[in-house]
């Protein structure tokens, strides 16, 4: 008989995602919780926009209230607390034309990163990211942007940030960091007449 490799399984039946234009809240009189005053009161109107329209989408997916709050743990990524406990992990990405939110259970590590299809990734960005084996294989547009916003989701689901990229590799059977193994998710999606893909890092949670 056939040996078959074990199948590496993340529960992605708990994880919800949600899409938002940035024009979609233009109108709206009233800010959606867990907004930042940090980041409101900053001069860039773009990034005031793109925080309120992830906050929105994390809003329409999420059970956060006034009085939550939501910090990035080092080691855990995003999470919303209540009364001093978290309650739910997520994540927020956002593009020139809008944002994605994704939420799972308190005990499932998330991240996301949204980016236009064409986004062109620089070869000065890939060698900040990329170890010596992925640079000699890396060739086409498509795979460096793959490549790029897998390790992007996984940073954010750890909560560290893109400066463990180099460590986080792909073994042909799944995506590797930190001593844990992630599933990598596609989404494709049209936001404001612009085709996107998101790309969703989940901690897989047991072999089989």
């Amino acid at each position: 008989m056939p040996h078959h490799a074990p199948a590496l399984v993340s529960n992605q039946k708990s994880l919800k995602i949600h899409f938002m234009e940035h024009s979609a809240h233009s109108e709206d009189t009233t800010g959606p919780p867990l907004l930042d005053s940090k980041i409101m009161a900053s001069r860039s109107p773009k990034r005031i926009l793109h925080h309120i329209s992830g906050r929105h989408a994390l809003s329409k997916i999420s059970s956060s209230k006034d009085g939550d709050v939501f910090k990035i743990v080092p080691g855990m990524g995003g999470c919303l607390i209540r009364d001093g406990r978290i309650f739910a992990r997520c994540s927020i990405s956002h593009s020139d034309y809008g944002a994605v939110a994704v939420v799972a259970p308190s005990d499932m590590s998330v991240g996301v990163d949204l980016e236009p299809r064409n986004r062109k990734i620089s070869q000065g960005a890939l060698n900040l990211i990329l170890n010596e084996e992925e640079q000699n294989d890396v060739q086409d547009e498509h795979s460096r942007l793959r490549i790029w916003m897998s390790k992007e989701a996984i940073s954010k689901a750890l909560g560290i940030g893109m400066s463990i990229s180099k460590g986080i590799t792909y073994d042909g059977k799944s995506w590797v960091a930190k001593g844990s193994r992630w599933s990598i998710n596609r989404h494709d999606i049209r936001i404001s007449d612009i085709d996107h893909i998101a790309m969703v890092a989940l901690r897989i949670t047991e072999e089989i």
